[in-house]
């Protein structure tokens, strides 16, 4: 009940008179509502979940606290948000906002034909404003998630040898995972080795792993909902002394940033710790993606630490810190943590060891 009257308070703000939502995160975040259809309608007197038959007994189970009534919606759904929204405005114009980075175009044109009391309002990440700083049940969630992860790769690393596939790793670390008690992966898991490492989010292909080759996995869990991410960089056998330098930098540059960062900081000034380890040693052109996101029911959102990102970190925002270097022909390391922003700092939920080696 409390998301829905700060969601209506950030209504009134933006001068609108109503609001739809049709994203699956968004939709659950503010209904609680876990099923995979429907949308969601607010206004300041009303809010209303329309979904299909299949889901109306769970819906009306998991919105009871919520603040949402729940409406079977007829079997053209964008029908029924029309009849709906249309009886609300009782002939009044009023303006709606919609999630113009997820509503389809064709949907949009058919709201904007029938709808013709209401004015159509694009937003962008209203919701998610308020999904940027966690409650402690969603960081519970998330810690939960990381703690899956953590075992997995440690159970995992007795699997990695030589001869096996990185689809076959991928597939026994998922599957850990899922024994841990993991619902599902947060994202499709990420094994690149040898010089497949240097492709940042390469997909897990039927390469053979190789006596030397560098690993990176890439991958996460969820759990209640909400997303872990993970990465670590092994070396299968002896590392070389090249391999021990770029592992060693990669290091150094993570620790600046969890050392460094604080409440007040902009994503651009975090991002800049890790980054200038980079260029003074010459690799600033080899770190070509931001230092890390924000996740929760989503695995990227907002805020990002990034050379473009200036919002300020909070107490309670959920942010990944995983500095990489990428070397085309010669492979690449990344390491990442999950961290939750605190007072006067971070936690670190990410426990598992950093080391190179098996």
């Amino acid at each position: 009940m409390k998301r829905l009257e700060e969601f209506r308070g950030m209504l009134a703000e933006n001068d609108l008179d109503g609001f739809l939502i049709s994203s699956p995160e968004n939709r659950r975040y503010l209904s609680g509502f876990t099923g995979s259809s429907g949308v969601l309608l607010i206004d300041q007197k009303q809010a209303v979940l329309l979904t299909d038959f299949r889901y109306l007994e769970q819906a009306a189970e998991q919105v009871a606290k919520s603040g949402f009534k729940v409406k079977e919606h007829q079997p053209k759904l964008w029908l029924t948000v029309v009849d709906e929204i249309t009886a609300w405005s009782k002939g009044q114009a009023l303006r709606w906002g919609f999630e113009s980075e997820h509503l389809v175009e064709k949907d949009f044109r058919f709201l904007q034909e029938n709808l013709t009391q209401v004015k159509l309002v694009p937003t962008e990440g209203l919701v998610n404003i308020l999904r940027q700083i966690k409650s402690s049940e969603e960081i519970d969630s998330i810690r939960q998630a990381v703690k899956i992860t953590d075992q997995a790769w440690k159970e995992l690393l007795s699997e990695i040898k030589p001869g096996k596939r990185e689809s076959e790793i991928a597939a026994t670390f998922e599957y850990f995972q899922r024994r841990l008690g993991a619902e599902g992966t947060s994202f499709q898991t990420i094994v690149t080795s040898g010089p497949r490492s240097a492709l940042p989010h390469g997909v897990a292909g039927e390469r053979r792993v190789e006596e030397g080759d560098l690993i990176v996995l890439d991958g996460g869990a969820l759990y209640n909902g909400y997303c872990s991410d993970f990465t670590r960089t092994i070396v299968v056998g002896q590392p070389t002394a090249r391999q021990l330098e770029m592992y060693n930098l990669v290091l150094k540059a993570q620790e600046a940033a969890l050392e460094g960062m604080r409440p007040g900081m902009t994503g651009k000034e975090v991002d800049a710790l890790a980054r200038e380890v980079f260029i003074e040693a010459g690799y600033g052109d080899n770190f070509g993606h931001g230092l890390g996101h924000s996740l929760g029911l989503a695995i990227h959102e907002s805020p990002r630490l990034s050379p473009l990102d200036e919002s300020v970190l909070e107490p309670g925002m959920v942010l990944t810190v995983e500095p990489g270097v990428y070397l085309p022909g010669w492979g690449g390391i990344r390491i990442e943590d999950v961290v939750v922003v605190t007072e006067d700092g971070i936690e670190n939920l990410t426990l598992s060891p950093k080391k190179l080696t098996l």
